[in-house]
C-alpha cells in the first residue's frame, strides 16, 4: 500500500476515534434526560411561557393557548397565566380588527372582556401594555 495513502487511512482512524468519543461521553451526559416522563408539566411550560414573555412572542403565546384549549376548556393547574394573558392578547387583537370592520358593537364587547382580563392578569399586567403597544392602541 502506498504510504501517503496508510498516513491519510491513520489520521481519519484517529479522526473517527474522537469524533465517537465525544460521542459517547454526550451519551452519558444526556441519560439525564431519560426520565422526562416524570418531570411535571406545568412547571416545564412555565420556563417555556417565561421564555415566550421575555421576548414579547405573544402570537406563540395565542397559539400555546389554542392548543390547550383543544385538551381542556378550562385552565388546567399551572395554566391559568397563560389562559389569561392570551384571552388578553386575543381581545385586544379582535378590538383592533371590529374597529378595522367598522363593527362597534363587537369591539365594545372585545374592549369590556380585555378591561375584564386586563383587572385579572396579576403579576402580568405588564403584559397588557406590551400587547397594545404591539397592536397600535395606545
Amino acid at each position: 500500500m502506498n504510504k501517503k495513502l496508510k498516513v491519510i487511512l491513520n489520521i481519519l482512524i484517529v479522526v473517527a476515534s474522537i469524533v465517537f468519543f465525544f460521542c459517547i461521553i454526550n451519551l452519558i451526559l444526556s441519560i439525564r434526560y431519560a426520565n422526562r416522563d416524570v418531570e411535571d408539566p406545568a412547571e416545564t411550560y412555565a420556563g417555556v411561557f417565561e421564555y415566550e414573555l421575555e421576548h414579547r412572542a405573544y402570537g406563540e403565546i395565542m397559539g400555546d393557548y389554542y392548543v390547550r384549549r383543544l385538551d381542556a376548556f378550562t385552565p388546567e393547574a399551572g395554566y391559568e397565566d397563560l389562559y389569561r394573558v392570551a384571552e388578553y392578547a386575543h381581545s385586544a387583537f379582535m378590538i383592533m380588527v371590529c374597529e378595522e370592520k367598522n363593527d362597534p358593537e363587537k369591539a365594545s364587547l372585545y374592549g369590556k372582556k380585555a378591561e375584564s382580563l386586563r383587572s385579572e392578569l396579576g403579576a402580568y399586567a405588564y403584559t397588557a401594555d406590551e400587547v397594545d403597544e404591539m397592536i397600535g392602541k395606545r
